[in-house]
């Protein structure tokens, strides 16, 4: 069956789906208790981001664990035909967090953040580690929010270059540039509905010229939102809206 998200708390588990019966750890156990109070002989939605997702009722809850009866093998939704990356320079904390997970909201299927030659935040390696790690996290409970079934991947923090360096082939580039004469969405490469789009966004300095010229070497297309400058987090938010209003599932 299909089940329309929201109906039952949704939670992402770290572990396969299979047989008619799931036991959870304390931590999990806390989680259904204390956040979303809920009792023995609730119902909520579980999934594995394999394709896997079960309807569950709670038989057992306690601070040292939970244990739930399968009721019901759910269709998950089906994930938008756009194949949509997003290399995102990153920002500060609060924004950052936000664009992960709006964008996991929106669909998006792989984020790659990068550091450029403007970005305010500077991470060495266990930072970046971290960092990835607690996007990680945001990515899994916007899952949870929005009935999307599987999170995005994200990858390693890396410098702009060496991660346009790395891209696969094929689709369409964009990169924002608030001082571009082409608009979002115009122009001959127009991707048809279900291709491959990157979108590259930069940090709250925005791109330097030269960051600009080596994405258009990697093929980008510079295009910009109008008149009006924006927020790192908004045009994030605002690209990937827009581009799964054109060639995604969003209309």
């Amino acid at each position: 069956m299909t089940r329309k998200p929201g109906r039952a708390p949704r939670l992402h588990l770290d572990k396969p789906l299979h047989g008619d019966e799931i036991a959870l750890g304390s931590r999990q156990a806390h989680y259904l208790r204390q956040v979303l109070r809920l009792k023995p002989g609730s119902t909520i939605v579980v999934f594995d981001g394999d394709g896997n997702e079960r309807v569950a009722a709670i038989a057992k809850l306690t601070r040292q664990g939970a244990h739930l009866r399968v009721t019901e093998v759910v269709q998950p939704i089906a994930e938008s035909a756009l194949d949509l990356h997003l290399l995102q320079a990153v920002a500060k904390a609060d924004a950052m967090d936000l664009i992960v997970q709006k964008a996991t909201e929106l669909g998006v299927r792989l984020i790659s953040p990068v550091i450029t030659e403007f970005s305010v935040v500077k991470l060495d390696a266990q930072r970046a580690a971290r960092r990835r790690e607690h996007w990680y996290r945001i990515a899994h409970s916007a899952c949870e929010q929005s009935g999307r079934h599987e999170p995005p991947a994200i990858d390693a923090p890396e410098p702009l270059a060496e991660c346009l360096a790395e891209l696969s082939t094929g689709g369409r580039r964009i990169v924002l540039d608030p001082h571009a004469e082409g608009r979002f969405g115009h122009g001959a490469s127009v991707p048809k509905r279900g291709t491959a789009l990157k979108l590259l966004v930069g940090p709250e300095g925005g791109f330097s010229n030269r960051e600009l010229e080596v994405a258009e070497r990697a093929g980008f297309e510079r295009v910009g939102f109008g008149p009006r400058i924006l927020r790192v987090e908004t045009a994030a938010i605002a690209a990937c809206a827009l581009a799964q209003a054109l060639w995604g599932d969003i209309l």
